[in-house]
């Protein structure tokens, strides 16, 4: 796919920026809680406009960096630093925007539920004027290959590589003087590459751009750059033109795990012999989310013994959940799949799952269940009853093939990405199962930790196992001599939802919306609580059924479907029966009483007042269910801050946390699908539930951790006033829609004074 003239500087950011110069004069960096420092005495000088690779082995100090440059990394109580490091002879602390970074996990940079919102935060938070930010969103996306993408689009639905695609147009976006890319193409399918190195070329063309790039691969790089950097355990060892260094260093860069062209790693030998006999199979297969989209149909694949099958196709074709409905970890929407001699793997207990599939997810956090490196490799023997001394030389096995003897007493989350996937991909071949099933097995490595990881797949191969990976890694299918099984691009015409134009934020007219979509967020909430006040303050039934009956009457005219709001009443439906019946039966008795069993009267007084609960109940709850029928954080946020004048930073990020609050409940569902890969999902209840419990208190913190990053990376709290993308203005429908919320309630009021049944709460 071709895109004619990606974000060109006159049609995105209007006059060019001027470029920014990065410096850093002797610094060094100690995170908190560590004896070394990750990166010591750092000297680099980088000119305004020129672009750079930064290269090194993997722990090298190229993302923290970049981190730094880009003023994310923390203050003192965070870690210690020396030296100087400037972004244009200033500290970084003080010149919010001029440096974008993209970081290497996509999910810390999207922040907001819709795909355009995203894009547009960054541009908002520096306060670019409206126009500029309505070209810039469509050009970002059409940049990265994502302008068939719905402005509307769920951007927690989206793949590994979508999500990457998305968080670099975000960067895009913001017409940073310094673009920093942390591994920009690492989930990018090849023609993705391709397209995100074209656009990033088109943005630094004219210099009007720094750009700093890390990457293990060179080649991708090199015809783009001026200029390489060398890290080597967190000193600089090399700087200098591109073919210089890699003439004089090329030999010791290759060898200390860099991607040099012409000195790849040695492949593994071929396949000895033909397949055996056929391991897994599957037929008719139409592939279903976790988010309810069917993405493929259709689909036939047989695995023999002593065979290596490549998933390949576009970002969002639908490998990754292959890969888990082959596991029986995900249903399918069609079809059925099955393990020679064991039937369907979805019918398996945890222990027989793990004898005999190893499965690794896109994200290796997620099947973490133990607190070091070494104990993560015992998890499977030991659930399928390995003997001790067995688990143990396995385990030291592994560690050493994949160099992660050094960090076997360490958490697995305080590991590198490239080293977390090598751990995934070892937990997954520790009880040895037949089968592998892996996601991007080599995201992350550099060339030393991706031949080792080669050649232990390899010997799985030889040994008359079967590999079945989904991976956009060329040189991997092609050294393990894997037949490829490519998956079609989902047509973006099937994607559920609706149809905004690709690209730009969501319409503001208030043509053909319903009643409910045109009422600011605010007066919504006004409606809800303002009724909800004076209705409490009188326990009468004649006020309640008063209310109720007046809402019942104007609440079609909001324009919600009555499925949906029948669907979303059910907790209040249920909750106010059950609430009179309390008060029914225990209850204050007074009047003449109906019924004494045991210690429960029941009078009239108290089917009264029950009576009247139940109706007061049912009066504030059904307007304001009808009211947010359709929850919309970022649009809630943005009546907010515009409406209420509340500060940008505390709206802001209560509405990324609320994003991460939904990230959680899809973690919820792939820790429960890990833990029966890991073989522990045969446990008790309860230990199940404390250990995705436990599991998403992790993740959440890390997420959180990250999220604060991405947010700063992204502008957020910039000195500058904020654009606002989304207008939220208050409109004479919300104060009709306000003052009928009070004029009903009034009403009611009014009605059991009238017929003197009024009872106040205070009399």
């Amino acid at each position: 796919m071709t895109h004619p003239d990606p974000l060109t500087p006159d049609a995105v950011r209007g006059p060019a920026p001027r470029a920014a110069s990065l410096a850093a004069h002797d610094w060094s960096w100690t995170p908190a809680g560590r004896a070394e420092p990750v990166l010591e005495g750092i000297e680099a000088s980088i000119s305004p406009g020129e672009r750079v690779l930064l290269l090194g082995a993997s722990g090298s100090g190229k993302s923290t960096l970049l981190q730094a440059w880009a003023g994310v990394l923390g203050g003192d109580d965070e870690g210690l630093q020396s030296g100087a490091l400037t972004v244009d002879g200033t500290a970084v602390s003080a010149v919010r925007g001029r440096t974008g970074l993209l970081l290497q996990d996509p999910d810390a940079q999207l922040v907001l539920a819709r795909a355009a919102d995203d894009v547009a935060f960054g541009p908002e938070n520096l306060g670019v004027p409206l126009d500029q930010i309505a070209r810039r969103v469509p050009e970002a996306l059409s940049a990265v290959g994502l302008e068939h993408l719905r402005a509307d689009h769920d951007t927690t639905q989206l793949s590994g590589g979508q999500k990457q695609r998305l968080a670099l147009a975000g960067v895009l976006a913001m017409r940073p003087g310094a673009l920093l890319l942390d591994e920009p193409t690492a989930q990018l399918d090849p023609a993705g590459v391709r397209e995100v190195a074209a656009a990033v070329a088109a943005l630094v063309a004219d210099r009007s751009m720094t750009l700093v790039v890390v990457e293990h691969r060179v080649d991708v790089w090199a015809p783009l750059v001026d200029r390489v950097i060398v890290l080597e355990k967190g000193r600089v060892v090399a700087d200098g033109p591109i073919a210089e260094v890699l003439r004089e260093r090329g030999t010791d860069l290759a060898a200390g795990g860099v991607w040099v062209p012409g000195q790849e790693p040695e492949h593994p030998a071929p396949a000895p012999e033909a397949p055996g006999e056929a391991l897994l199979s599957a037929r008719g297969l139409a592939l279903r989310r976790p988010g309810g989209e069917v993405v493929a149909r259709g689909i036939d694949l047989e695995v023999r013994a002593g065979e290596v099958v490549a998933l390949t196709g576009p970002n969002g074709s639908g490998k990754s959940t292959l890969l888990l409905t082959l596991a029986g970890l995900l249903p399918a929407a069609d079809g059925s799949s099955h393990v020679a001699d064991h039937g369907d793997p979805a019918a398996w207990s945890s222990r027989e799952l793990v004898a005999r599939l190893g499965v690794v997810f896109q994200n290796p956090e997620h099947q973490f269940v133990a607190a070091t490196v070494r104990e993560e490799l015992s998890v499977g023997p030991r659930a399928i009853g390995a003997e001790p001394a067995r688990i143990d030389d396995r385990s030291a096995a592994l560690l050493e093939q994949l160099r992660l003897t050094a960090r076997a007493g360490a958490s697995p989350f305080t590991l590198s990405g490239g080293e977390q996937r090598r751990l995934s991909v070892a937990t997954a071949l520790a009880t040895a199962p037949p089968i592998l099933l892996l996601d991007e097995p080599s995201f992350g490595q550099d060339s030393r930790t991706w031949a080792e990881l080669a050649a232990l797949l390899a010997a799985h191969r030889d040994a008359g196992g079967a590999v079945v990976m989904a991976t956009h890694d060329r040189a991997l299918v092609d050294a393990l001599g894997a037949r490829e099984v490519r998956l079609p691009a989902v047509d973006p015409a099937e994607s559920r939802g609706s149809r905004a134009a690709p690209g730009r934020p969501a319409p503001t007219t208030t043509a053909r919306r319903p009643l409910v979509d045109r009422i600011n967020p605010v007066a919504a909430l006004a409606a809800s609580l303002i009724p909800a006040l004076l209705l409490v303050i009188s326990i009468d039934p004649v006020s309640a059924a008063t209310a109720l009956a007046l809402q019942l009457l104007l609440l079609p005219l909001l324009g919600v479907p009555l499925r949906t709001l029948a669907l979303r009443s059910i907790p209040i439906l249920i909750a106010a029966p059950f609430t009179a019946l309390t008060i029914v039966l225990y209850g204050r008795p007074s009047g003449q009483v109906y019924v004494e069993f045991l210690l429960v009267r029941v009078s009239d007084g108290s089917i009264e007042l029950a009576l009247a609960t139940l109706l007061r109940v049912l009066a504030i709850g059904l307007p304001a269910i009808a009211l947010f029928s359709r929850p919309d954080a970022t649009r809630l946020g943005d009546a907010l801050g515009q409406t209420l004048r509340l500060p940008a930073r505390f709206v802001l990020g209560a509405v990324a946390a609320l994003r991460l609050v939904t990230l959680l409940r899809g973690d919820a569902a792939t820790l429960e699908q890990a833990r029966r890969a890991r073989g522990v999902a045969d446990r008790g209840r309860i230990r199940r539930f404390a250990g995705i419990l436990l599991g998403l208190l992790v993740l959440s913190l890390r997420r959180g951790s990250a999220l604060a990053i991405g947010l700063e990376a992204r502008g957020f709290g910039a000195p500058v006033a904020r654009t606002w993308t989304r207008p939220a203005p208050w409109t004479t429908l919300d104060t009709v829609v306000v003052a009928i919320g009070m004029l009903v309630s009034s009403i009611a009021l009014v009605a059991a004074v009238l017929t003197g049944s009024f009872t106040g709460v205070l009399r």
